[in-house]
Parts: C-alpha cells; structure tokens; sequence
C-alpha cells in the first residue's frame, strides 16, 4: 500500500433518525464542529497529514468479477500431495457390485482427499454431454496437483497455461490401478505426482488433458482427453477440506479446493465415463479458476476493476475503524474469447469483443447506528429502505465474513477514476450534512482501496502501518 494515512472522519456521534435526503443542506456548522474534532484526534494519534497526500491507494488491476499478475509464470512443485504412510494401501483393482472401489481409506496423512474422490467422483456415477471449457486463471495465484490415478492406461498429465508450452505433471509409466502419490508400483516404482504453482493475469486460460496415451498392450491411442475436448468434470468437494500442503507451501485463509476428473478413453474405445481416471485437486491461494464452457468455438469472461470504499461517518470522533460503511463499487468488463482448436488442444485463443457491463455494489459492512443515504454516480441507497435495522450494525462484530454481501445493486453514473461517492447524514444538530471523497490533505472520510484490504472490527482503529510505507 502506497504511504498513506488511511483514517476516515467521524463526522458524526449522533443517534437522531434520519429523515429524507432530498432536503437541502442547512448549515454546517455541526458539521465543522465534527471534522475539527476528528482531524484533532487523528492527528493526535497518527501524526499531521501530508497537504499533498491522497486518499485513493487502488492499484488498478483487474480482477475476475475479485489483484492480478502482469506475466504467465507456473513453477513445478517436485514434492507432491503427501499421504503419509500408504504402504498398507491396495493397489489390486476390486470388482464390486458391478463396479470399482476408489481405494479404501486408509492413508495416514490426507485421508479426506482420497474420500472426497468417493463422494464428488463415485465409481458408479456417469458423466454424460460434459462439454468443452477453458478454466480461466483468478487473481489470485493457485495450485495443480494430480492426487489419484484410476485406470490401467500408460499417460502423460499436461496442464497448458495461455501460450505457454505444456507442462507434464505426472507421468504414468506403469498399468496398476488407483494408485496416490507415495505408493509403490508392481514394477517397484515410487508413485511420482508432481504439482503445478500457476500465477498468471486475470483471464488467463488453462487446460488440462491426458496425452500419449498407451494401451497395456502396447498399442497408443490417437488424440487427448481433457478440459477442451469434453473429457473432463470439474466439481465442487465436501466443504472444509483443504490438503495438507508440502512443506514450505503455505496457503492463504479462506482457500478454495475443487477437483477435476478426467476420463482417459474416448467413446469409442469402451469408456465408463466415471471421471474419475485421472483426478487432481485445484487448490487456491484463496481462488481457484472459473470454468468457462466454449460454444461455437467461443466463450465469455466477465472482469471487474474494483474499488473498496470505507466511510467512517456515523460515529465518534476517535475510534478509526473503517467500518462504518464498507462499499465494493466494480467497473465491469465482458470480453467475448474466439479459439481455435486442434486434436483436443486449443491453439489459439483471442479476444474478439470487449464490451462494458453495469457497474455494480456490493455493501459489505454497516458498523454505523444511524441512517444514510449513499450516492454512487447517479444511484442512491438508503440503510432504512432497503430492509435494515437502523441502530444495528452489520458484519463488523464478532467473526466478521469479509465476503459477506449485504446488498448488492447495480450503478450509473460512476467512474472508475472520477469517485463518485458521497453520504449523507443526519447531524445531532437536526441537519443534515454531506460527505465526498476527500481532497489531497483533507482529514479524510472516505477512502479508496483494493477489495482485499480488510476493515476493522468494531472500536478497533486501525494500525499505524496503514499509513506508512
């Protein structure tokens, strides 16, 4: 974060209710009362403000409809998603009731992998018309791991970032059946499944197939199955289940796991269609990739610039928590992606229409106990209108969802780079009073950042780092 004092004004203690902001402003003098009393205190506490300093400290970067990368960098994981101690792990292939067991629980480290492949990729349920897609890189940087081999083909594991060349993850160079990174082959070989660091810009797309595909009697397979030819799933898995990562990996709070199943075989070469032949965990560093499903050699991607907005004008003078409104404004962006593809791999793909979509909001916290009307571009909203209780605060006590969307509306009027947000409160005066983004110097009320800066909870101010560099 650029050097900055990112404190709000308090503009005021009042509990007077609210009442229409259609009035014309009467007087300020309450008003003037409160902004010398907060730049008082804030100066009191955090050192005089720079006359040239901003309260804007977004970066710009584009996220998907959430911090972005500039260049395309994947870095192979050689340690894989440990098990533990699979020794006592069969690897025989067990008919049962008319089909396979994923392999029986049992390993001492990420056992809850293994299971959640039984209940999101069963052995005994069909994928039917899965259809082509690209999984669109998030803002955030992610992991690939291959965690679970299922059938008795020799493959190559590839996963294919934008115009990079591919990279293999995982090859099987044995037939066994279901085998977990750690296990011994019948061969004698030390199951080997690599991963995958991916940080790339917003949008970026992502393949994943099984090639060089090799029939245990030796015979190969034409062509590859994965994302972009239909032959793979990608689905959601019990919730709470997050891998045990390799040492020196440490992932974000909040990280999202998915699985992709691929199915090995082709229709014509006598498949199940379980998706289960190949699975590996996406694991976000806290997001994952969204799926895009490709129509007519086509697919959309929708983008968002976003700017978090914090007002500290419904309370005291002193407290510095950031909360009293939290505002997600988002300037979206639809971009249209033509591709061509070749034997199951895309080989090209290029923006063909960018479009604009409606700006919207997202009202994330509420720590304020009287009314207002907020002002984005041309839109209004009102606390009390729209369905919440006046003097109770929302999402800024206790564990606080920094997710949580409280209301969500689309917006006119507002720029990116023009800030067009203002309050408007009920002083203890009985007037009201109105609040705009600050100029450069000004002891501010409103401040812009990123989405990811998080607020404060409740009377907590906010610490001194925040306004240096």
């Amino acid at each position: 974060m650029k050097k900055s004092n990112l404190l709000l004004a308090a503009a005021c203690s009042a509990a007077v209710a609210f009442t229409s902001c259609s009035k014309d402003l009467q007087g300020t003098s309450y008003f003037e009362a409160q902004k010398q009393a907060y730049t008082s205190n804030f100066e009191a506490k955090y050192g005089a403000i720079n006359p040239n300093q901003t309260w804007d400290f977004t970066t710009g970067e584009r996220q998907l409809a959430t911090r972005g990368y500039s260049a395309i960098k994947t870095t192979i994981m050689e340690e894989g998603i440990s098990f533990g101690d699979v020794s006592q792990l069969d690897l025989t292939f067990v008919n049962k009731a008319g089909g396979y067991n994923i392999i029986n629980g049992g390993a001492t480290k990420n056992n809850a992998l293994i299971e959640a492949i039984r209940k999101s990729l069963p052995e005994e349920k069909k994928w039917l018309n899965q259809k082509p897609a690209v999984l669109v890189a998030p803002s955030s940087s992610f992991y690939i791991y291959p965690i679970f081999s299922g059938g008795n083909l020799r493959y190559d594991v590839n996963i294919k970032v934008g115009d990079q060349d591919p990279v293999t993850v995982f090859k099987k160079d044995y037939v066994d059946f279901q085998t977990i990174n750690g296990m011994k082959t019948k061969n004698g070989k030390i199951v080997n499944m690599r991963g995958l660091k991916i940080e790339a810009p917003v949008g970026t797309p992502i393949e994943i197939y099984v090639d060089n595909r090799i029939q245990p009697n030796g015979n190969k397979y034409n062509g590859v199955m994965g994302t972009t030819n239909g032959k793979s799933t990608y689905v959601d898995i019990p919730e709470g289940i997050v891998p045990e990562m390799p040492e020196g990996v440490k992932l974000k709070e909040n990280a999202i796991v998915k699985y992709i199943g691929l199915e090995d075989l082709n229709s014509g070469e006598s498949t199940d269609n379980d998706y289960n032949d190949v699975v590996l965990a996406v694991i976000g560093d806290p997001d994952i990739p969204q799926e895009k499903i490709i129509e007519n050699d086509t697919y959309q991607v929708k983008t968002a610039r976003t700017k978090r907005y914090m007002v500290e004008d419904l309370g005291a003078t002193d407290d510095f928590d950031f909360n009293d409104l939290v505002v997600d404004v988002s300037e979206n962006t639809i971009a249209t992606h033509t591709v061509t593809l070749e034997n199951g791999v895309m080989k090209s793909d290029i923006i063909t229409l960018e479009e604009k979509a409606p700006s919207t909001a997202v009202i994330r916290a509420m720590g304020g106990t009287i009314d207002f009307e907020l002002t984005i571009g041309q839109t209004k909203w009102v606390k009390s209108e729209n369905g919440f209780e006046v003097k109770t605060m929302y999402n800024t006590q206790g564990t606080i969802d920094f997710n949580k969307e409280l209301a969500v509306f689309d917006v006119e009027g507002w720029t990116y780079d023009g800030n067009q947000v203002e309050i408007k409160v009920q002083g203890k005066d009985g007037k009201l009073f109105s609040i705009v983004f600050p100029k450069a110097g000004e002891a501010p009320m409103i401040i812009a950042v990123d989405p990811t800066q998080k607020w404060m909870g409740e009377r907590i101010s906010v610490p001194s780092s925040w306004f240096t560099e």
